[in-house]
C-alpha cells in the first residue's frame, strides 16, 4: 500500500465513481467468486459449529495407529504424522464414496519419514538429504515428510496443528489423483488450492470430534491452522498464477480452506481453472516497485480518508472526523492504535502505535508488525463503526466486530486491482497482491481491530474474523448488516 504514485504499492488511477450503500439499503458490488455464508451467521459459531477454545493435537487416550512407515521412528514428530495420516485416510474412506459417486478410497501405498539433515534416501527420483519438504509423489503413490527440520520447526512455531495441516494437504493431492481431478495440464495453483480445500474438509471432521486421534478447537486451534496456511504462502508479487510451483497467497489459501471447512469436499471438486482465476489474488507485480509501503503520516492518512469517503459516499452517512490528536471520548475508553467516539463522530489515531502496526513483518518474527495495509485497515475499521452508528446498529459485541470486518473487506475489495482488468476500483487508492495477506495476518493476531467492536474487543474465533472480511471483499456491503445481526 502506498501513496498516489505508479512507483508505489498503492497505485494512482483515474477517479472512478460507483454507487455503494450500506447493507440495509440493498446496494452492493459483487466481485467474482463464491463466498461461503448462510442466510444469517451467528457471531458465536464457526461455520455452524460452536466457537470455543480448547486443546488441539493428539487425543491423549487414543491408541497409536501404528501405520508402517519407511524410516519411521517412535519420536513425537513421526507419531503425530502417522496418526494424522491414519485419521485423514479414515475420513476419506467415508467422504470419498459420498463425493465421487460411490467409489471406494484406496489408502496411500507408501509412507516415508526422513531427516533432511541426515543421510539421504531416494524417494520419487530425488535424494532426501537437504530436502526440507513434505510431498505426495503420484508416480510412486507415496507421501514423504522431513521429520528432522520441516515438521519440528512448524510445530515449534504454530503447535501440533501445523504438521497436521501439511500432511492433510498432501493427502488432498492423493485424493485428486485417485479421482482424476488433475492432469499434467492442470495449473499448479488450481491443484494446490483444491488440496487446501480438501484440508479444510478434513478439519471440519476433526472439529466435530469425529477423528480418532486428532482434535482441533474451533477457536485457537483453527487460528493456528489458518496461520500455517498464511505462513507457507507464496511471496507476494513474485509468483504468478501460471507458475509451476505456485501455491497461492495467504488470502487465497485461507479462502480455499474455508470453502472446504464450511461446505465440504463436494465444493472442492468445483474448483476449476476458471473459478480459481475468477477469485485469485495471486499475481506477479505488473507495475514498477508495487511493493513500496505507504508511510504513516498526515498526508497518507488524508489519502486513506479520501478513499473511505469515496467508497462509502452513497451511504449518505456523515463522514467521521479523523484526527491524530488523542481526544477523550465521554464515557468511553480509547482503543489503540485507532479509536472511534460515537458521541462526537470522531476517529482518533495514535501515530506511534499505528507505525508499530505498519512495520514490515519479519521473516518468521511474529512479534513484528503486519505491514502498512494492516495498519490502515485499523483506521478503516473505526470508520466502519461510524457507518454502523449511522445505521442504528450496535457498536459492541461480536456481531459488531463481524460487521466491522465485513465492511473493511468491502472497502478492500473496491480498491484492489489486478493486471487483467477484472475489477474497476473506486477512486485513486489501490492495494496490490501482498496487502490482503497483511490483512489476514492481522485478523489472526491477538490484538487487531479489523474485527473488533468499539471497545476494542475482537471476535474470539479467527476463522470467523477472516470469513467476515472475505465475505465483504467478495460480495460488497450488502451482507455486512444482513449476515451479522
Amino acid at each position: 500500500m502506498a501513496r498516489s504514485s505508479t512507483t508505489r504499492r498503492l497505485i494512482a488511477a483515474s477517479s472512478a465513481a460507483l454507487a455503494l450503500c450500506l447493507g440495509v439499503t440493498g446496494c452492493s458490488r459483487t466481485i467474482n467468486g463464491t463466498p461461503t455464508t448462510s442466510s444469517s451467521t451467528s457471531a458465536d459459531t464457526v461455520a455452524g459449529l460452536p466457537a470455543s477454545d480448547g486443546p488441539s493435537g493428539l487425543k491423549p487416550a487414543a491408541e497409536d495407529a501404528g501405520l508402517p512407515v519407511e524410516g519411521g521412528t517412535d519420536g513425537k514428530v513421526d507419531t503425530l504424522a502417522t496418526n494424522t495420516i491414519a485419521d485423514v485416510q479414515q475420513y476419506w474412506r467415508s467422504a470419498y464414496p459420498e463425493t465421487f459417486g460411490g467409489r471406494d478410497f484406496r489408502a496411500v501405498e507408501r509412507l516415508v519419514s526422513y531427516d533432511s539433515g541426515g543421510p539421504g534416501r531416494r524417494v520419487c527420483g530425488q535424494e532426501t538429504s537437504g530436502l526440507v519438504n513434505a510431498f505426495y509423489c503420484p508416480a510412486e503413490d507415496t507421501i514423504a515428510w522431513d521429520r528432522g527440520e520441516l515438521l519440528p520447526d512448524l510445530r515449534k512455531t504454530f503447535g501440533a496443528m501445523a504438521p497436521v495441516t501439511v500432511l492433510a494437504h498432501e493427502l488432498g493431492h492423493a485424493v485428486q489423483y485417485r479421482a482424476g481431478l488433475v492432469t499434467e495440464q492442470t495449473p499448479a495453483l488450481v491443484s494446490e488450492q483444491q488440496a487446501d480445500c480438501f484440508t479444510g474438509a478434513f478439519f471440519r471432521h476433526a472439529a466435530e470430534g469425529s477423528a480418532e486421534h486428532i482434535r482441533v478447537s474451533t477457536g485457537n486451534g483453527l487460528n493456528k491452522v489458518l496461520g500455517v496456511l498464511g505462513y507457507i504462502r507464496d511471496e507476494p508479487g513474485r509468483t504468478g498464477f501460471s507458475d509451476e510451483r505456485a501455491h497461492g497467497s495467504a488470502f487465497d489459501r485461507v479462502s480455499a480452506f474455508q470453502y472446504g471447512f464450511s461446505d465440504g469436499p463436494k465444493r472442492c471438486t468445483e474448483m476449476t481453472e476458471e473459478s480459481v482465476t475468477e477469485r485469485t489474488t495471486q499475481f506477479r507485480f505488473w507495475k514498477e516497485t508495487q511493493e513500496t509501503d505507504l508511510p504513516i503520516d498526515e498526508k497518507s492518512i488524508d489519502q486513506v480518508e479520501r478513499s473511505l469517503r469515496e467508497v462509502f459516499t452513497d451511504t449518505g452517512v456523515a463522514s467521521p472526523e479523523i484526527t491524530t490528536e488523542q481526544r477523550p471520548c465521554p464515557g468511553a475508553e480509547n482503543t489503540e492504535p485507532a479509536s472511534y467516539c460515537a458521541k462526537t463522530n470522531t476517529i482518533s489515531l495514535n501515530l506511534a502505535e499505528l507505525r508499530t502496526a505498519a512495520a514490515p513483518p519479519g521473516n518468521g518474527d511474529r512479534g513484528s508488525g503486519y505491514g502498512d495495509f494492516a495498519a490502515y485497515a485499523q483506521l478503516a475499521s473505526r470508520y466502519a463503526l461510524a457507518l454502523q452508528e449511522a445505521a442504528g446498529l450496535g457498536l459492541t459485541g461480536d456481531a459488531a466486530g463481524l460487521r466491522t470486518a465485513c465492511l473493511v473487506g468491502a472497502w478492500s475489495g473496491l480498491i484492489v486491482e489486478d493486471p487483467i482488468g477484472r475489477r474497476n476500483p473506486v477512486g485513486e487508492l489501490r492495494i496490490a497482491p501482498g496487502d490482503l495477506d497483511e490483512g489476514i495476518a492481522s485478523l489472526l493476531s491477538d490484538d487487531g481491530l479489523i474485527a473488533a467492536d468499539a471497545e476494542g474487543e475482537q471476535v474470539p474465533a479467527g476463522f470467523a474474523r477472516v470469513e467476515a472480511f472475505r465475505v465483504g471483499f467478495r460480495q460488497g456491503m450488502t451482507p455486512c448488516a444482513s449476515e451479522y445481526d
